[in-house]
């Protein structure tokens, strides 16, 4: 076997190993904009309910007074 044929297997390897860690971080990159729009919808959600909590406060204290 001659020095470019194994230059060519090396390189080969290495791109086969490249193209697994690109498939790899795109899974990752995936799970993470997941999460993302996840949290997002739960701060979206928590600040609904305090708009409401304030909401109600102030008309309990109009009934109050």
């Amino acid at each position: 076997m001659s020095i470019e044929e194994t230059l060519i297997i090396l390189f080969g390897l290495i791109i086969i190993i490249q193209c697994f860690f690109m498939y790899v971080m795109s899974r990752r990159i995936q799970q993470l904009l997941d999460e993302h729009d996840k949290a997002g919808f739960a701060i979206d959600f928590s600040e609904s309910e305090l708009d409401e909590i304030s909401r109600t406060a102030e008309e309990y204290k109009r009934h109050q007074i």
